[in-house]
């Protein structure tokens, strides 16, 4: 078996550190029933360690009452991974020539945009949605709000194009519901109709961290507020939502749906639990509903705890069975010893529309590959990144990718693959070598498997895209024109953004025979009063073919 690996857990200070001071108003004050109380609690708990950044920042809203965060370590206690199985299948690579392959780059956003806020000039964390030649790009943007959170700030920017994506237009962020503020975690999908839908964390400072989803039906253009998809606890209840994905198929009985699945920590009166949810919708996004995949209970005895993250759905269009993934993070230790902690990706089915799910079944475990939860690029640059899984189907196979530490000690691109119909994951290592590779994201078409994945040379990053028509042997091309240093996180540069954060995924999408990417890039130079000869700048592009 692979020996533990010693991690340091990354203190995912916030999304936004938003250093004023200020007083949010939080319902209930401190009765242990309120939202704070309930706050206190998770951030509090072993499971705070394990969230977005976006999430950490809600959290701490919440559990102190106001805008005034300080500046937490960046660095949690250390704790041991557990040990897991090696993996000996690796695949066979062919690298195409860059110059003839690689194709071209645009940038969505518009840095000119980023002129209100100084230094606040982030947007990573990519997602896409096409439809015809109508595509839009979602992504974290840190322009539009000040340094306290106020009722206008939005986290949640996008970008469209009406040709294909050749050009781009900034659209600024999807607009607030009334009483909420869009805190990010982007992730789009297209219904059949062509209408486009986006996922985001939507701040409410009476119920929580929600998940909403707003509707375009211009290609992008423009943006109803989100529609909450999650479930209304009531007046007394704390529901803490975080890292939601959608997609969009048809159920098993031929119905058009949306399916928004994420973590939770949901609290009432009666108890808290840690979830795995799903909403859906078969209204056009108008209405959702929630069932559950699976349930975990409060953290444990003594630092025994359970939690998921980094949930995806995908629809099987041949058959509407949907699949849901995420990633497991757990240990049973009442006595507080420091046992390891288990990491494990699971996959959840349901075959009657996201009413009802199997009871979960492991993929693999997982060996996370960085000592701190984070990739060192440089000297004070640094990238987060989690083990998200991430689902395609190919004829009659299900696969997941995510990146794992345990061939060489680097971050590599494992691969699970099985049947539709059941059996055994096979898992096979699609990258290798003295590099890491991270963030991967599967799609598929007629042309095989495509994982595309940020590639660490040296000091700087890349993106490159895996093709395989068999699983076994792969071609390597270069999607990114130029490779780019990271920037400044530790400490950050954007003074609301948080430690070690450079974006957490990156996109791919395979449709009417071509594929798209978006990835976070910090190829251009921006100067200002306090960087006088420059720094990198943390921007969002785009390329397709």
């Amino acid at each position: 078996m692979q020996g533990r690996r010693k991690l340091l857990a990354l203190g995912l200070a916030a999304a936004v550190v938003l250093a004023a001071g200020g007083v949010f108003a939080i319902a209930g004050g401190g009765s242990s029933s309120s939202p704070r109380s309930f706050a206190q609690r998770l951030l509090n708990s072993p499971n705070s360690r394990f969230m977005t950044g976006q999430a950490r920042t809600a959290l701490q809203i919440f559990a102190t009452g106001t805008t005034s965060f300080g500046t937490p370590a960046p660095l949690q206690d250390s704790l041991d991974a557990a040990a897991t199985q090696p993996v000996s299948a690796r695949a066979a690579l062919r690298t195409v020539a860059a110059a003839a392959s690689t194709p071209r780059n645009v940038r969505v956003n518009d840095p000119a945009a980023d002129h209100d806020q100084l230094d606040q000039t982030t947007q990573s964390e990519t997602t896409i949605a096409v439809s015809g030649s109508h595509v839009a790009v979602g992504y974290n943007d840190s322009q539009h709000s000040l340094l306290a959170l106020t009722a206008a700030s939005d986290l949640t920017g996008v970008s469209w194009s009406d040709d294909g994506g050749a050009t781009w237009n900034d659209g600024g962020d999807i607009p607030n519901a009334p009483g909420q503020n869009n805190f990010g975690d982007p992730w789009l999908t297209s219904g059949p109709d062509g209408t486009m839908y986006y996922s985001t964390l939507a701040l409410d400072a009476i119920r929580g961290l929600l998940v909403g989803v707003a509707r375009s039906k211009d290609g992008g253009r423009t943006w109803t507020s989100p529609v909450v998809a999650s479930p209304d606890l009531g007046p007394n209840g704390f529901q803490f939502d975080d890292k939601p994905a959608i997609t969009s198929g048809l159920t098993p009985d031929g119905r058009p749906v949306l399916y928004d699945a994420w973590d939770d920590f949901a609290c009432t009166e009666s108890g808290c639990e840690d979830g795995l949810p799903v909403s859906r919708s078969t209204d056009g996004g108008h209405t959702w509903k929630v069932s559950y995949a699976a349930t975990l209970p409060e953290s444990g005895d003594g630092c025994s705890f359970a939690q998921f993250i980094g949930a995806q759905p995908l629809v099987n269009p041949e058959t509407g069975v949907l699949y849901v993934a995420a990633e497991k993070i757990a240990v049973t230790d009442p006595d507080c010893l420091g046992l390891p902690v288990t990491f494990s990706q699971m996959l959840f089915t349901s075959r009657d529309g996201g009413q009802t799910f199997s009871g979960g079944s492991r993929i693999a475990e997982v060996t996370p590959a960085f000592d701190f939860g984070a990739m060192r690029l440089g000297p004070g640059q640094y990238m987060r990144t989690i083990e998200f899984p991430s689902l395609a189907i190919r004829g009659g196979t299900l696969a997941v990718v995510w990146n794992d530490g345990r061939l060489t000690g680097h971050s590599h691109i494992l691969l699970a693959t099985r049947p539709l119909s059941g059996g055994t994951w096979n898992l096979r290592f699609i990258t290798q070598g003295s590099g890491d590779e991270v963030q991967p994201a599967i799609t598929s078409d007629a042309d095989g498997w495509h994982i595309t994945y940020y590639a660490r040379i040296g000091r700087n990053l890349a993106v490159d895209q895996a093709t395989s028509a068999d699983g076994v042997d792969w071609t390597v091309q270069a999607i990114t024109s130029r490779s780019f240093p990271g920037v400044f996180t530790i400490p950050q540069f954007d003074p609301i953004i948080a430690e070690g954060y450079m974006g957490d995924y990156l996109s791919s999408v395979s449709a009417g025979g071509r594929r798209y990417f978006a990835w976070g890039d910090n190829r251009d130079i921006v100067t200002n009063t306090l960087w006088t000869d420059g720094r990198h700048d943390p921007d969002v592009f785009f390329a397709s073919g």
